[in-house]
């Protein structure tokens, strides 16, 4: 045996532990640390590696998240930082991009590879003490493996015989932790047998982060045409640009409010997919326009100046549209749709700032392409740190009458947030509320049951499915679940 195979044996078993019958929480730390441990106990050079570093760091941070609070953001977050760790403990020269999808395809294809590389293994090789010693290693674990499977079946088929043998207890071992535990070995077979697809692979080295220049003896007239056509349409939108940053400003900071006639929806929602739209056009021009370096081209300084005004004046609009939908939540609720506003326009933001270093530094598109990838890979991880379920639930309970508040919505959110709803019942107007919980207009809600429960009802009912569903063993705790339990029994 090998190495490896040592090492996908020991996070095998850490999974199959670790993660049996359990819910998220301190099990993913323990996990992801030990995942890290055996890669560099492989390779102890990846700590050379700031790209590695960086994804490592990711993996402790977003399973940290996972500890905390353990939402659904966090475990995604987690899963992405471990399939890229183990791509690029491979091969750190690849972008983020591609180290996810050849993560993916090792996964997909573990069981294929599997039975291929068991059948290289198995041709006529030289032998040596290492390899007996490794193949003994490997037939014992093959025969505990199937002693403890009959040992199942025999106790399971004779009373007598699971009575004189009651003292042992494998009650872990079951059909089904059997299969949890190959589907875990296939799983991180393909995370520590990366497999990488070579003309892809290929390509992408070939790929410069740097512009390269334009042939000497290219057709100059038809860039400098390229380059006047460019500079008129960016003369044109930095014009409409500014004419619509103006009435933005006019609108929204001199008066204070919504102009008669629009809605809150018309006004951010409707209008952030248009917003991001026009500037994902508006940078595949940019992409074709700066995709070598005309130095010596008619116009190229002018075209320069105004796609930087143009970046500028984009920024200024996305922050526009952010006061806008921070208008839209005072008004109404905070909800993960207008979270995702936010995030959409900084990630927006953070592409046109990239958008501006890649001309100014003459980057190629590749550098830009995999650099925003990056990018939204970082803030994936970081977001998992807020416990958004929790920050939506006392951000509309502080900020609005109890009467306005969408307790529909609240309780559809997990169970971090009872906490908050048990604290609601100590307030003043709770009794009025109760009584008559409002039907919320700008609820997605049909069902008329749902409506009709009263908020002391919908409440127990959240509770009693919380605790119906935990799992108190220590694998699966979290802190946030420990703050959710004692909120339920501490004395009011």
């Amino acid at each position: 045996m090998k190495t490896n195979d040592y090492l996908l044996l020991t996070a095998t078993g850490a999974y199959s532990f670790l993660f049996y019958q359990q819910t998220a929480g301190l099990n993913f730390l323990i996990f992801t640390i030990v995942f890290l441990g055996v890669l560099l106990f492989r390779n102890k050079n990846l700590l050379k590696e700031k790209k590695w570093c960086w994804s490592a760091a990711m993996c402790l941070v977003s399973a940290a998240c996972v500890f905390v609070h353990s939402s659904a953001l966090s475990v995604i977050a987690n899963v992405f930082s471990l399939l890229l760790v183990s791509a690029l403990s491979f091969n750190v020269v690849t972008s983020s991009l591609f180290s996810l999808l050849f993560s993916f395809f090792s996964v997909a294809s573990s069981v294929v590879f599997m039975i291929i590389d068991l059948i290289a293994r198995t041709q006529t090789q030289p032998e040596n003490t290492e390899s007996k010693r490794g193949y003994k290693i490997f037939a014992t674990f093959i025969v505990l493996f199937l002693s403890l499977l009959f040992f199942v079946m025999y106790k399971n088929a004779n009373p007598l015989f699971a009575e004189n043998t009651k003292w042992i207890n494998l009650d872990f071992i079951s059909m089904r932790w059997i299969v949890f535990t190959i589907g875990g070995f296939i799983l991180l077979y393909g995370l520590f047998y990366h497999r990488a697809i070579s003309p892809i692979t290929n390509w992408e080295n070939k790929l410069s982060v740097s512009n390269k220049l334009a042939a000497v003896n290219a057709d100059v007239k038809q860039y400098e045409t390229e380059r006047f056509a460019g500079l008129l349409l960016f003369v044109l939108l930095n014009l409409m640009l500014l004419v619509l940053n103006i009435g933005d400003v006019q609108t929204l900071y001199l008066n204070g409010g919504l102009p008669k006639g629009v809605t809150h929806s018309d006004f951010v929602h409707n209008g952030v997919g248009i917003i991001i739209l026009s500037i994902v056009f508006a940078t595949s021009l940019i992409m074709f326009l700066f995709r070598k370096e005309f130095t010596d081209i008619k116009n190229n300084k002018a075209l320069n100046a105004f796609v930087y005004l143009w970046i500028i004046q984009n920024i200024i609009m996305l922050s526009s549209t952010a006061f806008r939908n921070q208008i839209y939540i005072h008004d109404y609720n905070f909800t993960y749709k207008r979270i995702g506003v936010y995030v959409w326009l900084a990630l927006a933001a953070i592409g046109l700032m990239i958008m501006f270093w890649k001309i100014y530094q003459q980057r190629s598109n590749w550098y830009l392409i995999r650099t925003n990838v990056a990018v939204w890979f970082t803030v994936l991880t970081l977001s998992s740190c807020v416990n958004w379920d929790k920050l939506i639930t006392t951000y509309n309970i502080s900020n609005k009458r109890l009467a306005d508040v969408d307790f529909y919505y609240l309780f559809s959110l997990s169970d971090t947030n009872i906490p908050e709803l048990i604290e609601v019942t100590k307030h003043k107007d709770f009794k009025a509320l109760n009584s008559n919980i409002k039907n919320y207009v700008g609820a997605s809600y049909r069902d008329d049951s749902y409506y009709t429960s009263s908020y002391s009802a919908l409440l127990t009912q959240k509770i009693d499915s919380y605790l119906s569903n935990r799992v108190s063993s220590w694998k699966s705790y979290d802190l946030s679940d420990q703050e959710v339990y004692k909120s339920i029994y501490s004395k009011p």
